[in-house]
C-alpha cells in the first residue's frame, strides 16, 4: 500500500535529484522513494546497534568480567595465525575506565 505526500525542496536539491535520477536511469520519484527507504534502513539498524551495545553494556556491569582490548586482541590475532593460545583472563568491571554509555542513551 502506498500514500502520497509532498515535500518542499530547495531548488538545487530537485536539480540535483533530477540528474542523479536521470545518470541512474530513473524518475525522480524512484530515486527519493529509494534514497528514503535506504536512509530509514540504516536508521534501523544503527538503532538496533545502540540497543545491543547498551543492553552489552549492562551485562557487563551486572556480571563484573570484562576484558582488556590489548589482551583480546593478541588472542584473536594468535587465533587468526592459527597458533596455539590459551583465552585472556577475565578481569573485573572497573566503571572508571572509558565505557562510554552515556553517547548511547542518547540515540533512542
Amino acid at each position: 500500500m502506498t500514500t502520497t505526500t509532498s515535500l518542499k525542496l530547495p531548488e538545487e536539491l530537485k536539480a540535483q535529484i533530477a540528474e542523479a535520477a536521470k545518470q541512474e536511469g530513473k524518475t525522480a520519484h524512484a530515486l527519493m522513494v529509494e534514497t528514503l527507504q535506504t536512509a530509514m534502513n540504516e536508521t534501523r539498524l544503527r538503532n538496533q546497534f545502540y540497543q545491543e551495545a547498551l543492553e552489552a553494556y549492562e551485562e557487563t556491569k551486572a556480571s563484573n568480567i570484562c576484558y582488556s582490548h590489548e589482551e583480546m586482541t593478541k588472542w584473536m590475532r594468535a587465533r587468526i595465525r592459527g597458533d596455539k593460545t590459551v583465552q585472556p583472563t577475565p578481569q573485573a568491571y572497573d566503571p572508571s575506565k572509558p565505557m562510554r554509555p552515556e553517547l548511547l542513551k542518547n540515540r533512542r
